[in-house]
């Protein structure tokens, strides 16, 4: 009987001794995968408590937003970020990805141009960009992205013999829009 008792005791204490490592919705003390998303926004909000000028916060917590496709409060949270560190180029990435989702084609456009001056060989911005423009019924602006992007991707200048690859790429896909 004793021994049944003391060896329910031991599992149980087990239990509790490696409870805190099982649990994985507290990305702060465990790094096991969330679970528990609200608890992991609270836990956010309390880190950017203790630390509000921390930018990595903020970017986080719109990154939490942005998941939860609330793009308002989102939009807020990354230009908070912006607020406290002006050179953080994921939260102007996904700042523009979110005024994309609202449809203010236009501030996202400018915002993926600054993007463009810091990464000149980034063809996914060139390509972004033309998009937008694109969207916005800028069609003639729009061909000047798309050929960079095909300039550096493919080493095709607008108008040269491109140049032979081993694979043929899609190549040339903005003329459908034309």
């Amino acid at each position: 009987m004793i021994k049944k008792l003391l060896s329910i005791t031991a599992a149980i204490l087990l239990l509790v001794a490696l409870l805190p490592d099982t649990y994985g919705g507290d990305p702060g003390s465990v790094y096991i995968g969330v679970n528990d998303s609200e608890r992991y926004y609270h836990r956010l909000k309390n880190l950017r408590k203790n630390d509000p000028k921390n930018a990595e916060i903020s970017y986080k917590i719109a990154n939490y937003y942005y998941g939860k496709e609330m793009y308002d409060k989102a939009i807020e949270e990354y230009k908070r970020t912006l607020k406290l560190d002006e050179n953080h180029q994921n939260a102007k990435w996904f700042l523009s990805k979110s005024y994309i989702s609202k449809g203010y084609y236009e501030k996202a456009f400018w915002l993926v141009r600054e993007l463009i001056q810091k990464n000149k060989k980034s063809p996914e911005l060139y390509d972004q960009a033309g998009e937008l423009l694109v969207k916005m019924g800028e069609y003639a602006a729009s061909r000047e992205y798309f050929n960079k992007v095909d300039e550096l991707k493919f080493g095709e200048v607008d108008g040269s013999k491109p140049i032979e690859a081993l694979s043929r790429p899609n190549r040339d896909e903005w003329k459908k829009y034309f």
